[in-house]
């Protein structure tokens, strides 16, 4: 859970949820991770939203339970779904800004070889969206066209990149 980011009590709420062979209370989880109750249900409320915890319930109890998703290829595609696409997509979003702040400035040497950079990096995070949207969806990855994408943007950007001595005196 730490490798995603998520907080470390998500991770420890989490794992002995995972690691548990029935649905656990929220007063069972703070015994075991050694929470306070509030945090618990913070916890256990962050978790039911990102679908990686749900309520159980025990026949003959009223009390609430909750059991770990199980499916970890679901884990990672809903992470990705939810959070890694909004973030290439702001990515996406201000490159775009940035062109077009480009495309409305004087041409010019630096701005052009600005441009062919911006526009390399756009088609980039393009096709990287693409990759993980198709991730996401559960298809499998091609990453064939991920390497095509990648030499062709290489080509693409070498022959306006000015020499380097012409970049260091226009910096």
């Amino acid at each position: 859970m730490g490798f995603w980011n998520f907080k470390p009590s998500m991770g420890r709420v989490w794992t002995v949820l995972y690691l548990s062979p029935q649905p656990l209370s929220a007063e069972d989880i703070g015994r075991r991770t050694e929470l306070s109750s509030g945090s618990v249900s913070m916890t256990l409320q962050e978790l039911l939203m990102w679908g990686v915890v749900r309520k159980a319930w025990k026949r003959g109890s009223r009390r609430r339970f909750y059991e770990a998703e199980t499916d970890i290829l679901a884990l990672v595609t809903r992470v990705f779904r939810e959070r890694e696409l909004r973030l290439i997509d702001t990515t996406v979003e201000r490159i775009e800004r940035a062109l077009s702040l480009l495309q409305h400035s004087e041409p010019s040497p630096r701005g052009l070889f600005l441009r062919a950079r911006l526009e390399t990096l756009l088609r980039m995070s393009q096709t990287g969206r693409a990759l993980v949207a198709q991730f996401a969806g559960g298809g499998l990855l091609d990453l064939r066209s991920l390497s095509d994408v990648l030499r062709r943007n290489t080509a693409e950007a070498r022959p306006s990149d000015p020499p380097a001595a012409q970049r260091a005196s226009q910096d």
